[in-house]
C-alpha cells in the first residue's frame, strides 16, 4: 500500500480543519494584512461559558495589534499582542478607558490568556493563537457565545515595543474598527487550538498569556482561519480619523472662538455690517461642522443615542433664530434709538446657546474617548476665549457710560466742546453705527 506524502498529509490536515471547524476569519479594512479569526467550542456554547480561541496576525511593521470585546474603547475586554524582541510575543490582557491608553488589568477578572502553539513572528508577520477561559464576562460587559458579538481592534505602526512586559507604555492607536460576529456561526466542534491544523509554514517561537494563568506556545504560522459570513459591519473603521478631526476642529472654533469674537465686534468696531458677515459666515462653518458630525455619528451608530449629539443638534436648530432675531433688533434700534425687548432677546439667547455649545464640544471630546491632555488644552483654550470675551464687553460698557457722562449739562467736555450740532440724518447714521446697541 503506498503511503501519503507528508505534503498530501498536510494539505488533508489542513482541509480537515477547515471542514470540521467553523473559524470564522475578518480583516479590518485601512490596515495592511490585520485579521482575527474566532472560533467557539461547541461545549462552550452549549455551557454558555468556557474557552473560546481566536487568532491576531499583522504584519512586522505594526508597532502593536489589539483585539477585544465590547461596542466601543470604554470598558471594553482587550488583548492586545506586540513583540517581544527575541521572535516571540507578548500578551496583554487590557483594560479599555475613556482618556487614556489602556492600562495592563490586574483585577479578578481579568481575562484569562493562554498563547498557544503556532505563536511568533515568521519573517516579516506575527502571529498570536490564544485560548481565553473566561471572555464570556468581565466587568464592562458580556459577551454571548450563541447570538452576535461586539467586537473592536485597533492597531499602530512603528518600531518594536521588544518587550515582555505586559503592562509596557504603548502609543495611541493610528485607527481603529469594529465588527460584529454571530458567535453561533464560529463553533468549532473540538475544545482545542484550532490554528495549528491550518498553519502552512514551520518555525520555533514562544509567548506568554497573562491575566490570572499563564502559557507557552511553540512554533509559528501564518494566519488561518475561514472567511466565513458571520460577520456583519466587519472591518472598516469606527469612523475615519480625518472626519472626525475635522468635526471636531470645524466646532470648537466656531463655538470656542469665532462666535464669542463676532459678538465682540459690534462694541468694539461699532459697524453692524461687519459684526453681522462675521456672524453668517461663521453660521455657515456651524452647519458644515454639523453635517460632519452626523456623519461620523451615523458610523459610530451613536446618532441621538449620546447626549453629545442630542445636545448637539439642539443647539445648532436653535441657532436658527439668532439672525432673525438679530435683524429684528436692529431694525428696532434704527427706530427707537435704543435697545427693547427683541434686543435682550437676541443678546441671551445667543450668550445662552453659545455656553451650551462650548459644554457640548466638551462631552464630545468624552464621547470620541480622546486623551486627557486635549480636554484640558479645550478647556483652557474655552476659558481664556470666555474671560476675554467679559474683559470686552466690561470695557465696551465702561466706555458708553463714559461718553454718556460726558454729555451731561455741565461737564467739563460738553462746557469745552466745540462739537458742531449735528443734523437730524448725521444723528440717525451715527446712531446706527454706535456700539452701544448690541
Amino acid at each position: 500500500m503506498k503511503s501519503f506524502s507528508w505534503p498530501l498529509l498536510a494539505a488533508a490536515l489542513s482541509y480537515a480543519g477547515t471542514v470540521n471547524g467553523a473559524l470564522q476569519r475578518t480583516c479590518a479594512s485601512g490596515a495592511d494584512n490585520v485579521c482575527f479569526s474566532i472560533g467557539v467550542p461547541a461545549s462552550s456554547a452549549s455551557a454558555g461559558s468556557g474557552n473560546i480561541y481566536f487568532q491576531i496576525s499583522a504584519p512586522t511593521k505594526y508597532q502593536w495589534v489589539a483585539l477585544g470585546t465590547g461596542t466601543g474603547m470604554s470598558g471594553s475586554n482587550i488583548f492586545l499582542m506586540y513583540q517581544d524582541g527575541a521572535g516571540n510575543l507578548t500578551l496583554s490582557p487590557r483594560r479599555g478607558t475613556r482618556y487614556t491608553e489602556p492600562k495592563l488589568d490586574t483585577s479578578s477578572d481579568a481575562a484569562k490568556l493562554t498563547l498557544l502553539a503556532g505563536s511568533g513572528v515568521n519573517g516579516d508577520t506575527m502571529v498570536a493563537n490564544v485560548k481565553c477561559a473566561n471572555c464570556e464576562s468581565w466587568s464592562g460587559g458580556t459577551l454571548s457565545l450563541t447570538s452576535t458579538g461586539n467586537w473592536i481592534s485597533a492597531w499602530r505602526e512603528g518600531s518594536s515595543l521588544s518587550t515582555t512586559e505586559k503592562s509596557a507604555q504603548i502609543s495611541q492607536h493610528d485607527d481603529t474598527a469594529r465588527f460584529q460576529l454571530d458567535m453561533s456561526t464560529a463553533s468549532i466542534s473540538s475544545d482545542s487550538n484550532p490554528f495549528t491544523q491550518a498553519s502552512t509554514s514551520s518555525g520555533t517561537g514562544s509567548g506568554s498569556g497573562s491575566g490570572s494563568g499563564s502559557g507557552s506556545g511553540s512554533g509559528s504560522g501564518s494566519g488561518s482561519g475561514s472567511t466565513g459570513n458571520g460577520f456583519t459591519n466587519e472591518g472598516g473603521s469606527l469612523v475615519n480619523n480625518r472626519i472626525l478631526v475635522a468635526h471636531g476642529v470645524v466646532m470648537a472654533i466656531v463655538m470656542a472662538i469665532l462666535y464669542p469674537l463676532g459678538s465682540l465686534l459690534m462694541p468694539l468696531l461699532g459697524k453692524w455690517y461687519i459684526h453681522a458677515a462675521w456672524q453668517s459666515i461663521t453660521f455657515i462653518l456651524m452647519w458644515v461642522g454639523f453635517g460632519i458630525g452626523v456623519k461620523c455619528a451615523m458610523d459610530r451608530d451613536e446618532l441621538f443615542e449620546q447626549t453629545h449629539t442630542i445636545l448637539g443638534t439642539v443647539v445648532v436648530c436653535l441657532l436658527v433664530i439668532q439672525p432673525f432675531l438679530g435683524l429684528a433688533h436692529h431694525r428696532h434700534y434704527v427706530a427707537n434709538k435704543s435697545r427693547g425687548l427683541v434686543s435682550h432677546a437676541h443678546i441671551w439667547w445667543g450668550r445662552s446657546l453659545l455656553v451650551l455649545g462650548v459644554i457640548n464640544g466638551g462631552l464630545g471630546l468624552q464621547l470620541a474617548e480622546e486623551r486627557k491632555s486635549l480636554v484640558i488644552a479645550y478647556s483652557v483654550i474655552a476659558g481664556i476665549v470666555f474671560l476675554l470675551y467679559l474683559l470686552a464687553k466690561l470695557w465696551a460698557s465702561f466706555g458708553s457710560k463714559r461718553r454718556a457722562g460726558s454729555k451731561q449739562p455741565g461737564s467739563p467736555i460738553s462746557l469745552s466742546s466745540r462739537e458742531p450740532q449735528r443734523r437730524p440724518f448725521q444723528e440717525g447714521k451715527r446712531n446706527r453705527e454706535d456700539g452701544r446697541y448690541v
